[in-house]
């Protein structure tokens, strides 16, 4: 029974110490594995921003925006490239009489008016990078130091699970409590990074369960605690109800 709990906590404790050294070892590691989860995120953090001036369904994505302001961008340009300002001044010459250095003046107005709504569209575009770009930046930042602490905190836990099995092997029963709710933790992390990554992320990132996943944690290590410097009185009480509940576990006393 002690092996195989001291076994538990030493491969815990190999696996979110790895991951954790791996956030700072090969931190683009974190940007490849969570790719959709920061894509999903940019999109939504940049829609939210430019919502006021953007008027695009929620499905619409940055890069959508760019491309589209790329056409007009172009656009404008074919139509300088085609002297269009020219043949404009021109039909407005025939309607008003101007004579022809007027008409070269209002050429060269309609081009530069063409010219500028370039610059402002290259502005536009301009804008949508940077704060694309620094989205990104800010989101895998926060991504990586939320990943540092979720396989820190796990790394932890399983350290104080092996210290005790070690120092206290009086409390191996009880320890089975703590050591049954970290495996737990483990092998829900495992699946939801194989098979759902987005939710895996999300979780680590603090939305919806990551307080949850930090509470769950904190009860784990007041266990361990109470086992450490508590005699176990607490999972004594937590045990003997499981073993109430389920009559074959049986029942043990404070160590």
């Amino acid at each position: 029974m002690s092996l195989s709990l001291r076994i538990v906590g030493l491969l815990g404790l190999l696996l979110f110490s790895g991951v954790f050294a791996l956030t700072f070892g090969v931190p683009e590691w974190v940007e490849q594995s969570a790719k959709g989860f920061i894509q999903n995120k940019v999109t939504k953090e940049v829609k939210e921003i430019a919502s006021p001036v953007i008027d695009s369904s929620l499905a619409q994505t940055a890069k959508k925006l760019a491309d589209e302001l790329g056409f007009q961008e172009s656009q404008l340009k074919k139509d300088l490239d085609n002297q269009l300002p020219e043949k404009i001044a021109s039909i407005l010459v025939s309607l008003c009489g101007y004579d022809c250095e007027k008409k070269k003046q209002l050429g060269k107005d309609i081009r530069d008016s063409y010219q500028n709504r370039i610059s402002n569209l290259k502005l536009g575009q301009h804008h949508l990078n940077q704060l694309v770009k620094s989205q990104y930046l800010e989101i895998t930042d926060n991504l990586k130091a939320d990943l540092r602490i979720f396989t820190f905190s796990n790394a932890l836990m399983f350290t104080f699970l092996l210290l005790t099995s070690l120092l206290k092997s009086q409390s191996i029963k009880h320890l089975y409590v703590p050591g049954v709710l970290l495996l737990l933790a483990t092998i829900i992390s495992i699946v939801l990074y194989l098979f759902g990554q987005d939710w895996f992320y999300t979780i680590v990132y603090n939305d919806y369960m990551g307080w949850t996943y930090l509470v769950y944690l904190g009860l784990i290590f007041g266990l361990l605690m109470d086992i450490a410097f508590n005699k176990g009185r607490v999972t004594t009480e937590v045990f003997n109800f499981i073993g109430h509940t389920f009559s074959s576990i049986g029942s043990i006393s404070p160590c």
